[in-house]
């Protein structure tokens, strides 16, 4: 869903669509700008798809766990291009105080590591179905 869909629904159904309410939606819109603002102080090549979008294609990534590549699709961008600007997205708004998806272990925290091996079966070599090499007798 674009950001001209999403900024006509209600509270309540922008809340449950997006995950996060209106007004810390655009806060995070704010803090992007202003970031996006300094880092292209210079100048450069308008970006293709606008930072309201950028932010409802990172918490898409982040509440439903699709595929890159199908977000993608969605707003008309390509995956790679999206993936920088998502993570960039992400480490601006973790950097400024907003708790989406990267969170820091602490000391007390229980961190369980799942490390069970599972056997995975593959075809026997048999020594009929190798070919050994020949070796030429012209040299």
């Amino acid at each position: 869903m674009k950001y001209e869909t999403a900024k006509n629904l209600n509270n309540t159904r922008f809340k449950r669509l997006i995950g996060v309410a209106k007004p810390v939606f655009d806060e995070m819109v704010k803090v992007l700008k202003a970031e996006y603002q300094v880092k292209h102080a210079r100048g450069g090549r308008k970006p293709k798809l606008a930072i309201e979008d950028l932010l409802l294609a990172t918490l898409q990534y982040l509440k439903e766990y699709r595929t890159y590549e199908q977000i993608a699709a969605d707003y008309g961008v390509h995956d790679s291009n999206l993936i920088r600007r998502n993570h960039w997205a992400e480490e601006t708004l973790v950097k400024h105080g907003f708790n989406i998806g990267k969170q820091e272990i602490k000391p007390d925290d229980v961190v369980l590591i799942d490390a069970t091996e599972v056997k995975i079966q593959r075809p026997k070599k048999d020594k009929q179905l190798i070919i050994p090499a020949r070796k030429s007798s012209t040299f």
